[in-house]
């Protein structure tokens, strides 16, 4: 019941917007997605607007995990001009394994904020911080999270070079020792570029990976690939599949998702500041 009830307050999130922004058309609201890949852009939701993506993911691997399905959001807020708040949430998540056969149910919840500290110029790129805290929603008896909690630390850098958009994030993160105190260092990188197909069409590549937390979770690297459709300044489609490089990552994932720019809070409820 949770999920579904997770599901319907995005839906309706999404259908109040809509009608409330109406009495706001004449404004310009630009999205700035975060989708599709792990790399995470250094530019910021502008500020007083509310942005929303939500994305399907389907997996496969050889190992142990079979498949997995996740559907998730994440509701971004530009709370001042370099300064988003963040919450990501994994509505539905759905597994077979070898051991446990097919589970399913809620996934995490992770808040957070992302601050930009530099606008890119002809020199310097973008430059940002985030962090993220994982909320251990999901369920640890069905094998679909850790039950523990998780800090999650982001540098990122995003510039214009070569003629591509270019976006460099490395993640460390401190994740909770599964039946014991203390926490494991986790480090990631992920190196994206998009480039324009056509008037509404980008095509944008990734290589991310990290080497080895644990005993159980072995480094790995893989790749993904996407087209980005912009249906309009505030609604970006994307479509694309992900690679697996190692034995470690999954051996191929098909997604697909949506960034929407919601409306301006701050003019909708009338402040000028």
């Amino acid at each position: 019941m949770s999920q579904l009830t997770g599901q319907f307050c995005v839906v309706a999130l999404l259908a109040c917007c809509f009608i409330a922004q109406d009495a706001l058309a004449d404004e310009e609201i630009t999205a700035t997605p975060n989708r599709p890949g792990v790399a995470n852009p250094a530019d910021v939701t502008q500020r007083g607007v509310l942005e929303i993506e939500y994305g399907w993911e389907r997996g496969f691997r050889s190992s142990d995990v079979k498949s997995v399905t996740v559907a998730s959001g994440l509701i971004r807020f530009g709370l001042a001009e370099d300064f988003e708040l963040r919450l990501g949430m994994e509505n539905y998540v759905s597994q077979v394994t070898s051991e446990q056969g097919h589970r399913s149910g809620i996934g995490d919840t992770s808040p957070g904020f992302k601050y930009r500290l530099h606008r890119q110029d002809e020199v310097w790129p973008a430059l940002a911080f985030s962090y993220e805290v994982k909320v251990p929603t999901a369920s640890r008896k069905k094998g679909l999270g850790s039950g523990r909690v998780d800090h999650n630390l982001g540098f990122l850098a995003s510039k214009e070079l070569f003629g591509l958009d270019w976006d460099l994030s490395y993640f460390l993160s401190f994740v909770g020792k599964e039946g014991r105190k203390g926490f494991d260092d986790s480090h990631l990188w992920a190196l994206a570029f998009s480039h324009s197909l056509f008037d509404k069409l980008d095509f944008t590549g990734e290589i991310y990976g990290g080497p080895r937390v644990n005993r159980s979770t072995p480094g790995f690297s893989s790749t993904d690939w996407a087209l980005i459709y912009k249906v309009s300044p505030r609604i970006y489609v994307d479509v694309g599949v992900d690679i697996g490089l190692t034995s470690a990552a999954r051996d191929i994932t098909y997604f697909a998702g949506v960034t929407v720019a919601l409306i301006d809070l701050y003019r909708f409820f009338g402040s000028k500041n």
